[in-house]
Protein backbone atom coordinates (compact mmCIF):
# COMPACT_ATOMS: atom_id res chain seq x y z
CA UNK A 1 0.00 0.00 0.00
CA UNK A 2 1.56 3.67 -0.79
CA UNK A 3 2.24 6.00 1.81
CA UNK A 4 -0.72 8.40 0.96
CA UNK A 5 -3.84 5.22 1.06
CA UNK A 6 -2.40 4.70 4.46
CA UNK A 7 -3.77 8.56 5.57
CA UNK A 8 -6.54 10.24 6.04
CA UNK A 9 -6.27 13.02 4.37
CA UNK A 10 -9.65 14.87 4.78
CA UNK A 11 -9.15 14.37 8.94
CA UNK A 12 -5.29 15.62 8.77
CA UNK A 13 -6.88 18.74 6.30
CA UNK A 14 -9.34 19.41 8.84
CA UNK A 15 -6.69 19.33 11.68
CA UNK A 16 -3.93 21.83 9.98
CA UNK A 17 -7.13 24.31 9.55
CA UNK A 18 -8.05 24.18 13.11
CA UNK A 19 -8.61 26.89 15.08
CA UNK A 20 -6.87 25.08 18.26
CA UNK A 21 -5.69 26.56 21.16
CA UNK A 22 -1.60 27.21 21.44
CA UNK A 23 1.15 25.92 22.51
CA UNK A 24 -0.44 22.45 21.60
CA UNK A 25 0.67 19.21 24.11
CA UNK A 26 0.21 15.72 22.95
CA UNK A 27 -0.59 13.89 25.77
CA UNK A 28 0.40 10.25 25.59
CA UNK A 29 -0.97 7.58 27.39
CA UNK A 30 1.37 4.39 26.18
CA UNK A 31 0.94 0.67 27.24
CA UNK A 32 4.46 -1.44 26.01
CA UNK A 33 4.36 -4.30 23.75
CA UNK A 34 7.94 -3.84 23.54
CA UNK A 35 9.64 -1.32 26.08
CA UNK A 36 13.49 -1.23 24.78
CA UNK A 37 11.79 -1.32 21.14
CA UNK A 38 9.56 1.63 22.51
CA UNK A 39 12.64 3.47 23.53
CA UNK A 40 14.95 3.13 19.93
CA UNK A 41 11.93 5.04 18.83
CA UNK A 42 12.46 8.02 21.20
CA UNK A 43 15.94 8.24 20.32
CA UNK A 44 14.61 7.66 16.19
CA UNK A 45 12.17 10.67 17.19
CA UNK A 46 14.57 12.91 18.56
CA UNK A 47 15.84 15.12 16.23
CA UNK A 48 12.95 15.26 14.28
CA UNK A 49 11.18 16.67 17.17
CA UNK A 50 13.63 19.53 18.04
CA UNK A 51 13.68 20.04 14.46
CA UNK A 52 9.89 21.35 14.66
CA UNK A 53 10.25 23.13 17.90
CA UNK A 54 9.06 20.25 19.84
CA UNK A 55 10.04 19.78 23.69
CA UNK A 56 9.30 16.96 26.02
CA UNK A 57 7.81 18.28 28.93
CA UNK A 58 7.81 15.03 31.46
CA UNK A 59 7.83 11.06 31.23
CA UNK A 60 6.85 9.10 34.18
CA UNK A 61 6.06 5.77 34.73
CA UNK A 62 3.14 3.93 36.58
CA UNK A 63 3.44 3.37 40.20
CA UNK A 64 0.39 2.64 41.86
CA UNK A 65 -3.39 2.86 40.96
CA UNK A 66 -5.80 4.33 44.04
CA UNK A 67 -8.95 4.97 41.32
CA UNK A 68 -9.22 3.00 38.69
CA UNK A 69 -7.67 0.96 36.19
CA UNK A 70 -4.18 2.19 35.43
CA UNK A 71 -4.40 4.71 32.29
CA UNK A 72 -1.04 3.77 31.00
CA UNK A 73 2.70 2.17 31.99
CA UNK A 74 4.23 5.19 31.12
CA UNK A 75 3.08 8.52 30.74
CA UNK A 76 4.25 11.54 28.31
CA UNK A 77 3.77 15.32 27.55
CA UNK A 78 4.88 16.94 24.69
CA UNK A 79 4.99 20.22 23.51
CA UNK A 80 4.56 21.80 19.88
CA UNK A 81 3.80 25.69 19.24
CA UNK A 82 1.05 24.38 17.27
CA UNK A 83 -0.51 21.23 16.21
CA UNK A 84 1.23 22.12 11.84
CA UNK A 85 4.32 21.35 13.78
CA UNK A 86 3.39 18.36 14.92
CA UNK A 87 2.19 17.17 11.84
CA UNK A 88 5.56 18.31 9.94
CA UNK A 89 6.80 15.73 12.24
CA UNK A 90 4.05 13.06 12.21
CA UNK A 91 3.82 13.42 8.00
CA UNK A 92 7.77 13.59 7.85
CA UNK A 93 8.09 10.51 5.65
CA UNK A 94 11.05 9.34 7.42
CA UNK A 95 9.16 9.44 10.26
CA UNK A 96 6.46 7.54 8.59
CA UNK A 97 8.47 4.86 7.01
CA UNK A 98 11.38 4.12 9.87
CA UNK A 99 10.20 6.00 13.26
CA UNK A 100 6.66 4.95 13.18
CA UNK A 101 7.34 1.09 12.36
CA UNK A 102 9.95 1.48 15.24
CA UNK A 103 7.15 2.72 17.74
CA UNK A 104 4.28 0.07 16.31
CA UNK A 105 6.57 -2.53 17.80
CA UNK A 106 7.26 -1.25 20.40
CA UNK A 107 3.46 -0.02 21.29
CA UNK A 108 0.44 -2.51 22.28
CA UNK A 109 -2.08 0.27 23.55
CA UNK A 110 -1.70 4.06 22.99
CA UNK A 111 -4.00 6.90 23.60
CA UNK A 112 -2.64 10.59 22.77
CA UNK A 113 -4.87 14.00 21.69
CA UNK A 114 -4.21 17.51 21.38
CA UNK A 115 -4.91 18.62 24.60
CA UNK A 116 -3.99 22.66 25.68
CA UNK A 117 -2.48 24.15 28.99
CA UNK A 118 -2.18 27.23 30.52
CA UNK A 119 1.15 26.24 32.73
CA UNK A 120 4.41 26.21 31.87
CA UNK A 121 6.41 23.20 32.00
CA UNK A 122 9.33 24.12 34.25
CA UNK A 123 7.13 23.49 37.24
CA UNK A 124 6.64 19.98 36.07
CA UNK A 125 10.03 19.10 35.48
CA UNK A 126 10.82 19.58 38.59
CA UNK A 127 8.21 16.93 39.71
CA UNK A 128 9.90 13.20 40.68
CA UNK A 129 6.32 11.93 41.84
CA UNK A 130 3.28 13.25 40.24
CA UNK A 131 -0.35 11.54 41.16
CA UNK A 132 -2.52 12.21 37.84
CA UNK A 133 -6.36 12.38 38.04
CA UNK A 134 -8.08 12.11 34.53
CA UNK A 135 -11.29 13.33 34.64
CA UNK A 136 -14.54 14.68 32.89
CA UNK A 137 -15.70 17.62 35.06
CA UNK A 138 -15.28 19.54 38.40
CA UNK A 139 -11.89 20.73 37.83
CA UNK A 140 -12.55 23.32 41.03
CA UNK A 141 -13.48 20.42 42.99
CA UNK A 142 -10.66 17.65 42.31
CA UNK A 143 -8.15 21.00 42.94
CA UNK A 144 -9.78 21.69 46.23
CA UNK A 145 -9.99 18.20 47.80
CA UNK A 146 -6.38 17.09 46.34
CA UNK A 147 -4.47 20.34 47.44
CA UNK A 148 -6.38 20.10 51.14
CA UNK A 149 -4.74 16.65 51.54
CA UNK A 150 -1.17 17.93 50.69
CA UNK A 151 -0.44 17.73 46.47
CA UNK A 152 0.20 21.10 44.89
CA UNK A 153 -0.74 21.48 41.59
CA UNK A 154 1.88 22.10 38.66
CA UNK A 155 -0.15 20.78 35.36
CA UNK A 156 -3.33 20.49 33.67
CA UNK A 157 -4.68 20.14 30.47
CA UNK A 158 -7.70 19.81 28.19
CA UNK A 159 -8.40 17.90 25.18
CA UNK A 160 -9.00 20.22 21.91
CA UNK A 161 -9.00 17.92 19.52
CA UNK A 162 -8.25 14.19 18.47
CA UNK A 163 -5.39 13.09 16.51
CA UNK A 164 -6.70 11.75 13.23
CA UNK A 165 -3.68 10.50 10.87
CA UNK A 166 -4.16 6.82 9.67
CA UNK A 167 -7.46 5.59 7.69
CA UNK A 168 -7.28 1.89 9.75
CA UNK A 169 -8.16 2.00 13.39
CA UNK A 170 -5.59 -0.14 15.38
CA UNK A 171 -4.77 -0.05 19.40
CA UNK A 172 -1.45 1.34 18.97
CA UNK A 173 -2.61 4.47 16.67
CA UNK A 174 -3.26 7.76 18.04
CA UNK A 175 -6.77 6.79 19.50
CA UNK A 176 -8.65 9.67 21.13
CA UNK A 177 -8.00 10.45 25.32
CA UNK A 178 -10.93 8.18 26.98
CA UNK A 179 -10.92 11.22 29.63
CA UNK A 180 -10.83 14.88 28.56
CA UNK A 181 -9.07 16.15 31.70
CA UNK A 182 -6.43 15.67 32.93
CA UNK A 183 -4.82 17.41 36.24
CA UNK A 184 -1.08 16.66 37.88
CA UNK A 185 -0.13 17.75 41.80
CA UNK A 186 3.33 17.26 43.08
CA UNK A 187 4.15 15.16 45.91
CA UNK A 188 7.71 14.58 48.06
CA UNK A 189 7.43 10.79 47.35
CA UNK A 190 5.67 7.60 47.45
CA UNK A 191 5.13 7.63 51.35
CA UNK A 192 3.56 11.10 51.41
CA UNK A 193 1.33 10.86 48.18
CA UNK A 194 -0.34 6.96 49.68
CA UNK A 195 -1.04 8.72 53.34
CA UNK A 196 -3.18 12.20 51.28
CA UNK A 197 -4.89 9.59 49.68
CA UNK A 198 -6.82 8.29 52.25
CA UNK A 199 -10.53 6.52 52.00
CA UNK A 200 -11.93 9.69 52.70
CA UNK A 201 -10.18 11.78 50.48
CA UNK A 202 -11.00 9.15 47.33
CA UNK A 203 -14.76 9.18 48.85
CA UNK A 204 -14.41 13.04 47.96
CA UNK A 205 -13.08 12.62 44.45
CA UNK A 206 -15.55 10.30 43.50
CA UNK A 207 -18.61 12.33 45.14
CA UNK A 208 -17.15 15.41 43.27
CA UNK A 209 -16.37 14.08 39.85
CA UNK A 210 -18.05 10.70 39.36
CA UNK A 211 -15.90 8.13 36.79
CA UNK A 212 -12.40 9.40 37.37
CA UNK A 213 -8.97 7.64 37.46
CA UNK A 214 -6.22 8.66 40.22
CA UNK A 215 -2.70 7.24 39.36
CA UNK A 216 0.61 7.16 40.70
CA UNK A 217 3.61 8.44 37.75
CA UNK A 218 7.55 8.67 39.01
CA UNK A 219 9.40 10.96 36.41
CA UNK A 220 11.78 8.75 34.41
CA UNK A 221 15.49 9.59 34.26
CA UNK A 222 17.20 10.90 30.79
CA UNK A 223 19.43 7.68 31.06
CA UNK A 224 16.67 4.86 31.39
CA UNK A 225 14.64 6.33 28.50
CA UNK A 226 17.37 4.99 26.40
CA UNK A 227 17.99 1.67 25.22
CA UNK A 228 20.48 -0.21 26.80
CA UNK A 229 23.39 -0.20 25.03
CA UNK A 230 23.22 3.39 24.69
CA UNK A 231 22.87 3.73 28.36
CA UNK A 232 25.87 1.86 28.74
CA UNK A 233 27.69 3.91 26.59
CA UNK A 234 27.24 6.63 28.77
CA UNK A 235 28.26 5.76 32.07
Amino acid sequence: MRLLDKLDLQSIQRSLRADIPTPVDVLNLIHFKDEEAYKWYGVSVMPLLRAVGGQVGWIGKHIESFLGDPRAEELLVVRYPNQRRFFALALNPYYFLVANRQRLKGVRKFEASFTHSPDALAPLRRCEWVLAVHFHEALAAIVGVIEQAGGRLVYQSEETSPIIIAKRSHPANTNPLVFKHTVFFRFDDQNACEAAMQEGVLNQLKEAAGELSVQLYRRVPKRDALPAVVANLLR
